[in-house]
């Protein structure tokens, strides 16, 4: 596996957590007042962002269970563009799914003053982790967008995903991706492989009905 590009994995994780989080007055801390729920959600839709495949592969179970053509348009458009050659940056399978350890992405974001990671305490009295997000963070991505083009690509996909994975928690999430054959039958600590071709072929097949 190539070597970790952590800028790139910063800039994708730096989308998921700003376009992802929700307006937070009381967060406690100066200087951020918008939050993210959840670390094994963040694995989860970063998994979809790094995996064209799988994310066409989801939205034409939505088209078939809902019929809306967007759906349909956005996995056609997933392979006119090539996406699962051009776009997949691998993710390991680790015990509970696809993983990859956020420490030094997570350092470069709150070096910046951009996100702030803390552990929390959940009403069910388990520890989970949650992420706050700053203005600042929110004002750099759009002047990033308006600024460089290439980028719009980041903002559009992460706006599908989001959509894709509704309000649905992490663990909702990976339980969905385990029900992908090539995904839940990865040995551990081995990297989760395309699943393209059985795409490409299931989106032929809905298109000729269509």
């Amino acid at each position: 596996m190539a070597k970790a590009d952590y800028h790139r994995n910063a800039l994708r994780i730096l989308f998921i957590l700003t376009r992802g989080s929700t307006p937070a007055p009381e967060a406690g801390v100066v200087g951020f007042d918008r939050v993210f729920t959840g670390e094994s959600r963040v694995h989860a839709l970063d998994f979809w962002m790094r995996y064209p495949d799988y994310l066409a592969d989801e939205l034409l179970t939505l088209f078939e269970a809902t019929g809306d053509p967007s759906y349909l348009d956005e996995a056609r458009r997933i392979f006119d563009q090539k996406e699962p050659d051009l776009r997949r940056v691998p993710m390991l399978r680790f015990y509970f799914g696809a993983y990859e350890p956020l420490d030094t992405v997570l350092g470069i974001l709150k070096s910046r003053g951009l996100v702030l990671p803390r552990s929390r305490v959940t009403p069910m009295g388990r520890k989970g982790h949650e992420f706050l997000v700053s203005p600042g963070a929110v004002e750099l991505l759009d002047r990033m967008v308006a600024e460089l083009p290439p980028l719009r690509w980041y903002e559009d996909r992460v706006a599908l995903v989001l959509k894709v994975a509704g309000s649905r928690g992490g663990f909702t999430l990976k339980t969905r991706q385990h029900e992908r054959r090539e995904y839940h039958d990865t040995k551990v600590d081995d990297l989760i492989p395309t699943t393209a071709g059985r795409v490409r072929r299931r989106l032929e097949t809905i298109l000729e009905k269509a």
